[in-house]
């Protein structure tokens, strides 16, 4: 038996991130490349190239582990904006403490540290996989339920991810919307439909499709009129 092959499996794919918008519908703005590695401990490795071309044009990497349970473990994140390094950092949760040591072009050498107060919790890498993770803890009784997640954090409270990376705390509300089937240019899949927003005084905006297959892969992901980001090729090694 080939140890190698049974060890992990591998999913792969890229994800197409286009305008919305009236006046350039359709465009380009940038995208993800991504892999995500699944351990026989039920671990699961994210590592993810992602590239904003609009202003102020952002690279990102991302390595994220996560356990069986999709509970952030370890994170890597290295932003560059404008062509110049922004920075990086290396994020840890453990025995109740959320830490980061991180490099940045404002901050200096950062050392942080937070109280982790329990789980759920989850970690907003800014890569769009990543953000589908943040619902795998979505309990899924009904649709329309909504879900508070109080202990999140993220690297970075600009929306496009384009400070730092320093440790930030903030919350997400997240709202099932059951079961479907939808086709995107990667092909046709079962997904399940959230809705995100950020606390239970907003109403859910940042509409996402993921695989149903335990991977929690976003399949579409979108603002609506604004931005929308595609699956548009995926493939099991």
């Amino acid at each position: 038996m080939n140890s190698f092959s049974t060890e992990h499996q591998t999913v792969r794919g890229r994800i197409a991130y286009v305008s919305d918008t009236a006046e350039d519908n359709g465009r380009l703005r940038g995208e993800e490349r991504f892999t995500v590695t699944s351990h026989a401990d039920g671990r699961k490795i994210l590592r993810a190239a992602c590239v904003i071309n609009d202003p102020p044009h952002v690279v990102r990497d991302v390595v994220q582990t996560v356990d069986a349970a999709f509970q952030p473990l370890t994170c890597f994140v290295q932003i560059r904006t404008g062509g110049a390094p922004t920075g990086s950092g290396w994020f840890r949760w453990h025995d109740g403490i959320a830490a980061c040591e991180a490099d940045t072009a404002a901050e200096g050498r950062v050392s942080q540290t937070m109280n982790d107060d329990g789980l759920p919790r989850a970690f907003c890498n800014h890569a769009i996989v990543g953000d589908a993770w943040m619902a795998a803890n979505h309990p899924r009784k009904a649709e329309k339920d909504r879900f508070l997640i109080t202990n999140m954090f993220t690297p970075s409270l600009n929306k496009q991810g384009a400070t730092g990376p320093t440790l930030a705390r903030r919350a997400l509300d997240i709202e099932y919307r059951g079961r479907d089937r939808i086709t995107v240019p990667a092909g046709a899949f079962d997904v399940l439909a959230f809705a995100f927003a950020e606390n239970r005084d907003h109403a859910p905006d940042y509409e996402m499709w993921m695989t149903d297959d335990g991977y929690f892969i976003p399949v579409l992901s979108m603002y609506r009129g604004r931005r929308r980001y595609e699956l548009t090729e995926f493939e099991r090694a």
